[in-house]
């Protein structure tokens, strides 16, 4: 099990947490996390707790926005036909279903197009060009892809099809000759907030349609349920617009969401208020699931259809689809794990590089997740299909992957990403010289000690400060997410009442009971794989321990639970 060093966050000044506390009339505790998020004035902390949809940018801030809309509805006018293409995970069939769903009320001159990813890879690809210019159509909408792909605009262009890249991945040094770029990342790109995610982009253009169309603004609200699933599983800050739409979309989506995830939601958490993170574990991983193992168009079927018969079909692939993609990720996560105890070299490394001819492509990259909760470094599992290796990358905190695989570009046919997380492929032959490569970058941008795993946590509180009020002022820090994180605490000296237990396959995690004296029942805790560790608290010894608190629902009532991160 990893050791984790605990680093206190960098506390603001008591004049600064003294003055907010004052302003707004919070106790220290609450001051203080909105200091460290940088909220220390009554106007930033209001804007911050009452997020309004009035802070939605104009969708036209977009430099080419003008443009894209004028194009489509060109092509509405006069029945042309438009492709809407998108990635075959979360975002990109998310991206897909709203904007498909969108201009489908518009015209019927309409298809969506998602790639195959064993045969066509990750974005735009030659194929389905090749497929619009064979179906005469006159428009191709890129949604989650397309920045990097300025040799297959070119090759559409000169097939006849005008192409509309929406995007939020970072451009390489040649922009692609696209008709419009919808990308905050683009080097000059006028739109203010740079980290939408890619149906966050798309969710922007039909926003510029129904302002085009003078259409009432529910026209596109209507579709923040699927823009907020997408803006909560790819990992992009929840802050700024994203915390608006994350917001209203987790109301949307609690109370009238969309037929197909009103579905997939009742068939998988028994909750009424699902949360970001229930997003991220629970709904997420079914609409990966397909475009992992087979077709995502059927993730995009269940997310705009129309008829609940079709909607449980539909889910009920999803979820068989999800276990059997659960099977095979913890058959090679152990192989990997093995392979790694086998590598008598593998304490000099920086890097873990594994590869494995007969592991499946779909998920390889939660199975590099895997590896970093037990070996902490930056992580490449490779599978190999159609004479090339490819995989998935995985990063830990200080080290941009992405900035690495430029380094090894030589050595790659094809790579793509962001700071954590990015796609490779390479022929068989380099692969050699990749690792050594690849562990060479590490070594000389990572020190050893780097290699030891931080838990962050905000301050250090006791047992007395956690009353019923704090908790429910904690709630309004909600939506969380990268950029506003739960807030993690330290106690020096929690005590279980003597109801610990071992749980889980192989007794793997504790739970436990805390008595507090501003509650009338125990309070609940849970520390996730951490059960090795019952020995030494079992008979009502105190320990430190680092841990968020949460309400739990379970059977109809809502519980108070400490989540145990870790604990001395």
């Amino acid at each position: 099990m990893l050791e984790y060093k605990w680093k206190e966050a960098e506390l603001p000044s008591n004049d600064q947490i003294e003055a907010l506390k004052n302003s707004i009339n919070v106790n220290r505790i609450v001051a203080t996390l909105l200091c460290q998020r940088g909220f220390s004035d009554f106007e930033s902390a209001k804007q911050f707790f009452r997020p309004s949809i009035e802070q939605l940018n104009n969708p036209f801030l977009f430099k080419d926005m003008k443009k894209a809309v004028e194009r489509i509805n060109i092509a509405i006018e006069k029945n042309q036909k438009i492709m809407v293409y998108g990635d075959y995970d979360v975002d990109g069939t998310t991206s897909v279903a709203i904007v498909f769903s969108f201009l489908s009320k518009f015209t019927k001159y309409i298809e969506y197009y998602i790639p195959d990813r064993y045969k066509e890879g990750y974005g735009v690809s030659k194929a389905g060009i090749d497929y619009a210019s064979q179906n005469d159509f006159s428009l191709i909408i890129s949604l989650d892809c397309g920045i990097r792909s300025e040799k297959l605009v070119e090759y559409s262009n000169s097939k006849g099809i005008d192409f509309i890249v929406c995007d939020h991945h970072l451009p390489g040094e040649t922009l692609p000759p696209a008709l419009a770029i919808l990308d905050a990342k683009v080097p000059g790109e006028s739109y203010p907030f740079k980290e939408l995610s890619g149906c966050g982009v798309g969710f922007k253009l039909i926003h510029a349609l129904c302002i085009s169309k003078n259409l009432p603004e529910d026209e596109y609200l209507q579709y923040l349920d699927l823009v907020a699933v997408s803006t909560c599983c790819d990992i992009v800050p929840i802050v700024d617009e994203n915390r608006v739409i994350v917001k209203y979309g987790l109301e949307k989506l609690n109370q009238n969401p969309s037929l197909g995830l009103k579905v997939l939601k009742e068939s998988c958490i028994n909750k009424k208020e699902l949360t970001t993170s229930d997003v991220v574990f629970y709904i997420g991983p079914r609409i990966n699931a397909v475009g992992r193992l087979y077709d995502a168009k059927t993730a995009v079927k269940l997310l705009i259809v129309q008829n609940e018969e079709e909607a449980i079909d539909y889910t009920e692939i999803l979820n068989s689809t999800n276990t059997e993609r659960k099977g095979i990720d913890e058959t090679i996560t152990a192989q990997a794990l093995e392979m790694i105890s086998n590598d008598a070299l593998h304490t000099s490394k920086f890097t873990n590089v594994l590869f494995n001819p007969d592991w499946h492509k779909g998920v390889i990259g939660i199975v590099a997740s895997r590896i970093i909760e037990n070996h902490y470094r930056p992580t490449i599992v490779l599978g190999f299909s159609d004479g090339k290796i490819s995989g998935s990358a995985r990063s830990i905190k200080g080290f941009d992957i992405h900035e690495a695989l430029i380094e090894c570009s030589h050595l790659l046919l094809q790579f793509g990403g962001h700071t954590h997380a990015a796609g490779l492929s390479l022929l068989p032959e380099n692969l050699p010289l990749f690792i050594d490569k690849f562990d060479e970058i590490a070594s000389r941008r990572l020190s050893r000690d780097m290699l030891q795993p931080v838990i962050d946590f905000d301050l250090k509180i006791t047992e007395d400060e956690i009353t019923p009020s704090f908790i429910k002022l904690l709630k309004q820090f909600e939506p969380f997410g990268p950029g506003n994180m739960t807030p993690i605490f330290y106690t020096s000296s929690l005590k279980d009442t003597g109801y610990a237990r071992q749980m889980g396959g192989g007794n793997i995690h504790l739970s436990l009971n805390f008595q507090n004296p501003n509650f009338d029942t125990p309070i609940k805790g849970v520390a996730f794989k951490q059960g090795e560790k019952y020995e030494r608290l079992k008979n009502n010894k105190p320990f430190e321990a680092i841990f968020s608190i949460q309400e739990e629902e379970f059977n109809g009532r809502t519980n108070v639970q400490f989540n145990i991160r870790d604990l001395r």
